[in-house]
């Protein structure tokens, strides 16, 4: 079996069809562009790439150590855990224009709350968990929902392109942040993000954000339809599936590795020898790779077999564990690394529409993003205790190298897209 074959043989979706250009239609270009801003402000990338610019000034003002510091994102990540199943639920049945609202405004709370921090290090921890609560429904759970309903035949462009915001905060964050609280303090700097999202944010989601057709309705009637509606397999069915598991694994490896590198990543520079502005404008050129990293995955995924795509885009990394132990060759491992980070979110959600579909999406996808979730918040901790025992991020970067190598080759053990949708439910009993 070929990968182009591959690509080939997916299951019809709910998206319309006959359309050229799907990016043309009025609503096609406006739920991406708004998407894109979404996930530009969400709980997936502003913590993530805020919290190397924070961390010594933390650290300097509070007497925390590296662990303490990074274990905020293992809190989050809890806090994703015990939520994100329920905010699937809320999707599939109120759709994602509401969801996406309420999560912002919770998401710019959260980080108010950051900016009164008074070096309690249950508090900080207690502050992570609020803000995931809070802000799960700006991950990409919400948009590739959304976008996956309006988009069929560049559906993986479409998703590549909205979830690549999370580039430009990678691109333009660490050195903004920087600057400001290298002026005016940390606090000031969290304010800034939670006006940034609730200025920026908010108002872009609800001016162009509309939910698919199958996903606007309200109400019991109107779920039971939409459900009916649905193309694809039930959460029950996904989970008798081999495809299931097999992506829970090996994007939980994957994860582990790229979270744990990138919030310990102006760290690990300034250890280096770098100063605090080279190092963030190294976290800049990160952000500019996840940009290219969603845009290329994106592009692949809607020609080739998506876990051929994960081999070319997630296993180059591996060699950016070893530059970086060496500390060797900065800004290619950081090119490596923002490639990774911006495939990864691209694969999960294009896979999970083309092994599973869009009957119950949210709720399939949010047992993926959970368990993602999961090793993207043990990934940074396990640096963090790594460095703080043994002095260096050697050991990490060695471990992180080997799931870099293992979990892309997983994937090839999924097989084949579904030729439909009856013969995937028979295959799952």
């Amino acid at each position: 079996m070929s990968v182009v074959e591959s690509s080939r043989h997916a299951a019809p979706s709910t998206a319309a069809r006959g359309t050229p250009n799907e990016f043309l239609r009025e609503q096609g270009w406006r739920v991406v562009l708004a998407a894109w801003f979404g996930m530009a402000l969400s709980l997936t990338a502003l913590p993530f790439y805020s919290l190397g610019v924070f961390a010594k000034p933390l650290a300097l003002e509070f007497g925390w150590s590296r662990s303490v510091i990074q274990s905020g994102i293992t809190f989050s990540t809890l806090a994703v855990i015990c939520s994100a199943w329920g905010t699937g639920w809320l999707i599939d049945r109120f759709g994602v224009r509401r969801v996406a609202l309420a999560s912002q405004a919770g998401l710019a709370l959260g980080f108010v709350a950051m900016a009164l921090q008074q070096g309690k290090p249950l508090w900080w921890q207690a502050n992570w968990f609020l803000l995931a609560l809070l802000g799960v429904g700006t991950t990409p759970l919400t948009w590739s929902r959304g976008i996956g309903g309006w988009f069929d035949k560049q559906r993986g462009l479409a998703i590549g392109v909205a979830l690549s915001g999370t580039g430009a905060t990678a691109l333009i964050a660490p050195p903004l942040l920087n600057a400001l609280v290298a002026a005016q303090g940390w606090r000031m700097g969290y304010l800034a993000i939670a006006t940034t999202i609730i200025v920026l944010g908010m108002p872009t989601v609800w001016l162009l954000f509309r939910d698919p057709p199958d996903a606007a309705r309200t109400g019991a009637a109107g779920a039971a339809r939409a459900h009916a509606q649905g193309q694809g397999l039930s959460l029950g069915q996904a989970l008798h599936t081999r495809h299931f598991w097999i992506m829970l694994v090996s994007f939980a490896a994957i994860s582990a590795a790229v979270a744990g590198m990138i919030p310990n990543l102006v760290p690990m520079l300034t250890d280096s020898g770098l100063s605090m502005a080279e190092a963030a404008s190294y976290a800049s050129l990160l952000g500019l790779n996840v940009i290219l990293g969603r845009l290329l995955a994106g592009w692949l995924l809607d020609r080739f077999w998506g876990p051929a795509v994960a081999l070319a885009l997630l296993m180059p990394p591996a060699l950016a564990c070893w530059l970086l132990a060496n500390q060797s060759a900065p800004a290619l491992a950081v090119m490596l690394i923002g490639l990774a980070g911006g495939a990864e979110f691209d694969l999960i959600a294009y896979l999970c529409l083309r092994y599973f579909g869009t009957r119950q999406y949210g709720q399939i996808y949010a047992w993926q993003w959970a368990g993602f979730s999961l090793a993207t918040g043990l990934g940074p901790m396990a640096f963090g205790l790594s460095f703080d025992h043994t002095g260096s991020y050697h050991l990490a970067l060695g471990v992180a190298g080997g799931l870099l190598l293992a979990g892309p080759l997983l994937l090839f053990a999924m097989g084949r897209y579904p030729t439909s949708w009856p013969q995937a439910a028979r295959q799952a009993r």
